[in-house]
């Protein structure tokens, strides 16, 4: 490496005073870097941190707690769930496709990021991670990489130069993994459902959580072929390959296209030089327009709450901000445009003590995830309801039928009160 290889400190005195960082985020977050930039912020003239979620311990919020940082960002998860605060960590709502050009307006004077080594010709590869890193990437002045031997060199828009590096630094421990959510009986009949939707051939966006992962594992025996993914990939798509009901690996488009690759050692070997998984910058794994061009794409996502008149709150669980808008409005717009195409919400009927129904007479916030035009179904564990082209009173006596049945006289006399 003619780059420098320096300490992590020593590398992030690097950045200039007041600058605007941006760090790759899920499994690619370079937390040795985001360390040492906790550790040594109150000498760099307070920058300001921008990300989407990220995994680890959050290394940098006891600065951002003293004023020494300010943190924003677009996908609160994990420690920044509790530490938002205006003026030192705010979210941002912003859909994953407008990320970049976030990044242009605000500024993007470094980026921090998790790479493998050069290669022969020079190349690094960000691994997991593309989304908006590559465009962060292109964008800034000063480029730290961490290099980890293990970071697996993935196809597609996760290429960055030697040459492009300011300055390298070794990773100090294993990459952040993202382990498969815990499915139980209720997820898995959520899923069962959905499964009885899907089309043949489907190209399949599924968020985060117990219900996709248990979607993704019942695809191996669900007889489908000719299945691809967008968006995300997991743990669970490697069997899959083995099943054969993904696409060949030498097909194109890929059996899995993806801003971000979310899960453990498992993927990240699978991934590994692997031409059917590629990875894929947000201006078009996220692009509405792009994706609304894929024929029987269905768009499958989570909520915290749905109402009777089909509004969808995804981001807040009563004012406390829990997770961010992500892919999920660009998905929906892209279903909606597909040829023979579908957006499923798709959720447990109460909370995990069961004492509260997630099928609402009116959302607990006045904020709206996604509005009651653009859901075409909404799945529980008690069956489907179908609110694409019916009344207002049909689309809610179909989710008061698919409410637990504990929760369903309250939902009626509402009904009958409207």
């Amino acid at each position: 490496m003619t780059t420098p290889l320096l300490d992590p400190g020593a590398a992030i005195r690097l950045l200039p005073r007041g600058a605007a960082v941006v760090a790759a985020p899920g499994c690619g977050t370079p937390e040795t870097l985001l360390t040492a930039l906790g550790a040594h912020a109150h000498v760099l003239g307070s920058p300001r941190l921008y990300s989407g979620l990220q995994l680890g311990a959050y290394p940098f919020l006891d600065a951002a707690a003293a004023g020494h940082l300010t943190y924003r960002t677009w996908h609160p998860y994990g420690p920044a769930r509790a530490a938002l605060s205006p003026g030192r960590v705010d979210y941002v709502p912003a859909r994953a496709s407008a990320v970049p050009g976030l990044l242009d307006e605000w500024r993007t004077d470094a980026v921090l990021v998790r790479v493998s080594p050069p290669d022969r010709n020079g190349w690094c590869s960000l691994g997991p991670s593309a989304s908006y890193v590559c465009h962060a990437v292109e964008r800034a002045t000063v480029v730290l990489a961490e290099v980890d031997p293990a970071v697996p060199r993935t196809t597609g828009d996760s290429a960055v130069h030697a040459s492009q590096v300011t300055a390298w630094v070794e990773a100090d421990g294993p990459a952040c993994e993202f382990p498969a959510a815990a499915r139980d009986e209720t997820s898995d009949r959520v899923a069962a459902h959905v499964l009885g939707l899907l089309p043949d051939a489907p190209t399949l966006q599924l968020g985060i959580g117990a219900v996709p992962e248990a979607l993704t594992a019942y695809l191996g025996e669900s007889g489908l072929r000719d299945v691809r993914f967008v968006g995300m990939g997991n743990d669970a798509m490697v069997a899959l390959f083995e099943a054969g009901v993904l696409r060949r690996r030498d097909t194109d488009p890929p059996a899995v296209s993806a801003a971000e690759l979310m899960g453990t050692r498992v993927l990240m070997d699978f991934a590994d030089r692997n031409p059917a998984i590629v990875l894929r910058d947000s201006r078009h794994a996220h692009a509405p327009a792009v994706l609304a061009q894929v024929p029987r794409l269905v768009s499958v996502n989570s909520a915290i709450e749905v109402d009777l008149a089909g509004q969808v709150s995804s981001e807040l669980v009563g004012r406390r901000q829990v997770s961010g808008i992500g892919g999920s409005a660009d998905f929906v717009e892209a279903g909606f445009g597909s040829a023979g195409g579908l957006t499923v919400v798709a959720l447990t009927s109460t909370t995990p003590d069961g004492r509260r129904s997630r099928v609402v007479p009116r959302l607990g916030t006045h904020l709206v995830s996604l509005a009651r035009h653009t859901p075409d179904v909404v799945v529980t564990e008690h069956g489907v309801a179908w609110l694409r082209g019916r009344t207002v009173h049909e689309r809610a006596e179909a989710l008061v039928a698919i409410a637990h049945p504990d929760h369903q006289a309250p939902l009626l006399d509402s009904l009958e009160e409207t």
